[in-house]
């Protein structure tokens, strides 16, 4: 081999051994820089669970609290089943407080609150009712003390004026109010899914927070105490303390007076209805006894008051002629009216009539049923006048009406769906099969009609609806 081709050999050898080897060193540095980046994950990994192991204890304490105070905040918030009880609440309420309700209904408000993220959704009520402003109050007070978180977000009062005041003997404001509570509807935020070691050691040890938080949600109230002789607010304040008459009471005796003359009234007119509802002719006795005492004592008084001029201010006048006077004389008819007849009287037949359709109206009809029994057997006396004929009759309806209501109510139906269409007739699934107006349903029942969320039955001659 000359010279020439060695270093040509020489050179291609020395070539190739260079490129294997930039091969080999190109190759380990891509291996070294997945290397840097697999440690750097693992770094970034091991931060995260540092983070994780770091905070854990917290999360733990918060779920703890939380899962034990749980039935503390279903205490304090509705469900979406308690919700339907709300507008009872409130109708409840009035009755209570006095006011006058015209509208309980749902607020607009709603739609904006049902998008609320987390475990509670605002659900808000428009109320619209009259009253003074302690009915008000005293309205106000029921909502703070209720066992649920109720709110009033706002309300508007429109004042009656002074002439209202002295024809009505009342103040009638016009109050509009909205209502908001919060619907409790969890999604395992409390972790019962979670298991935590140790639970109950780490739960006796946060026993202090978990009670600390208890207590937050207790509702602190105040208890409401009425008016207690002041004057309505909303009313010109200015009226005077005394009345042109040296004879007459200042004007906050006049109204107290007439408060305990309405009071002992509506206890004589509890006495009456005792009477007409009493089981016995012995319990009957009794109660007609107390009351004729109670009457005499009114009638004694209210003569001494108009005789002696010791009311002249006009609401005071006017309370008096509504809340006493006027009732008095037609409770002293009633009774007389009672006394002479065979069988029940009018007035006994009237208070068991209002009683039942009181009943009915609640859908109570075995109590409806309850109360036309005391008076069934002594019906067939009632022969004249022809009030009471007619008066013996609208008992016996009433009494076909409860049970028809009754047997009605008891009916179980398992509604699958229904289809309406403008252009067809409505149909609905009842048990399983298909019903269309006009179908019966069982011996008794024939479909009559069908809405959204109703049908209407024909069930002994009566339509009825059904909701579901």
């Amino acid at each position: 081999m000359n010279e020439r081709k060695f270093w040509i050999t020489f050179a291609s050898v020395t070539g190739a051994v260079a490129l294997g080897a930039g091969y080999m060193i190109y190759n380990e540095m891509g291996q070294i820089d997945a290397a840097r980046q697999t440690v750097a994950k693992i770094r970034e990994d091991i931060k995260v669970a540092r983070d994780t192991v770091r905070k854990t204890p917290d999360v733990e304490r918060e779920v703890i609290v939380l899962r034990e105070i749980a039935d503390r905040i279903r205490e304090v918030l509705p469900d979406t089943k308690d919700l339907l009880n709300v507008i009872r609440d409130f109708q409840q309420y009035s009755k209570e407080s006095g006011v006058r309700p015209s509208a309980f209904r749902p607020s607009q408000s709603n739609d904006r609150g049902r998008k609320q993220a987390g475990a509670f959704e605002k659900v808000a009520y428009q109320l619209t009712m009259t009253g003074d402003t302690f009915q008000f109050l005293e309205f106000l007070n029921k909502i703070e003390t209720h066992s649920r978180f109720m709110a009033v977000s706002s309300f508007k009062v429109n004042a009656a004026s002074r002439k209202a005041l002295e024809d009505d003997g009342v103040a009638n404001h016009r109050i509009q109010m909205e209502v908001e509570t919060y619907k409790y509807v969890p999604t395992n935020v409390d972790g019962d899914g979670v298991d935590i070691n140790g639970y109950e050691r780490k739960r006796d040890l946060l026993a202090g927070e978990i009670n600390r938080r208890r207590q937050a949600l207790t509702l602190q109230t105040f208890r409401y105490r009425g008016p207690r002789g002041r004057r309505d607010p909303l009313i010109d304040p200015r009226v005077p303390a005394r009345v042109d008459d040296p004879n007459a009471w200042t004007v906050q005796r006049q109204m107290e007076e007439v408060d305990e003359l309405i009071r002992r009234m509506a206890e004589a007119q509890k006495y009456w209805e005792a009477s007409n509802a009493a089981g016995s002719v012995l319990e009957r006795m009794v109660q007609r006894s107390e009351l004729e005492k109670l009457l005499v004592m009114l009638d004694d008084d209210i003569r001494r008051i108009e005789k002696d001029g010791r009311i002249n201010y006009k609401p005071a006048e006017k309370r008096l002629s509504v809340g006493v006077t006027d009732p008095l004389g037609e409770l002293r008819l009633a009774l007389n009216a009672s006394k002479p007849n065979q069988g029940p009287s009018i007035a006994e037949m009237q208070t068991v009539g209002d009683t039942m359709v009181k009943h009915i109206e609640d859908g109570e009809y075995d109590s409806a049923l309850d109360s036309f029994k005391a008076l069934s057997d002594s019906l067939k006396l009632v022969k004249d006048p022809q009030e009471r004929v007619d008066l013996a009759d609208w008992l016996r309806m009433l009494a076909d009406d409860a049970k028809t209501l009754r047997d009605f109510g008891r009916i179980e139906l398992v509604i699958g769906g229904y289809a309406l269409h403008e252009d067809y007739e409505p149909v609905i699934i009842i048990g399983g099969k298909r019903r269309s107006i006009g179908d019966p349903v069982g011996d008794e029942l024939i479909v009559h009609d069908v809405r959204a969320n109703e049908v209407d039955f024909v069930f002994r001659g009566a339509v009825l609806t059904r909701e579901f």
